[in-house]
């Protein structure tokens, strides 16, 4: 797999994997990337796109020069938004449930 970032190549459908984690390993650090079938493959990030970040969405790109992943920008901030807007809503339903003093300290 060869580093691109092109965005013109973002736009062609392709199978979305999901940087799972980064880890720093003896042989140097790789992502851990999960499939849609849920399977996870690690590979080093030399081969990766530059910036590469959790959660970030790749999409799988088959080429003449083979495969390559290509990161997705907008659906990298739209999964980031959704997820921000599930723990707004999160902390907002759970501000009721605990017994709050005016400090805003819990009181038991």
């Amino acid at each position: 797999m060869t580093r691109r970032s092109d965005p013109a190549e973002t736009e062609q459908p392709g199978e979305r994997w999901i940087v799972d984690g980064l880890e720093a390993t003896p042989r140097g650090p790789v992502a851990r990337l999960e499939r849609p079938d849920g399977q996870t493959v690690t590979l080093p990030l030399t081969g990766l796109p530059d910036g590469l970040q959790e959660g970030d969405v790749l999409a799988l790109r088959e080429g003449p020069d083979g495969a390559r992943l290509v990161r997705l920008p907008a659906e990298i901030a739209a999964r980031r938004a959704q997820a921000q807007a599930r723990l707004d809503a999160l902390n907002e339903a759970g501000r009721g449930a605990l017994p709050l003093g005016d400090d805003g300290e819990m009181t038991l």
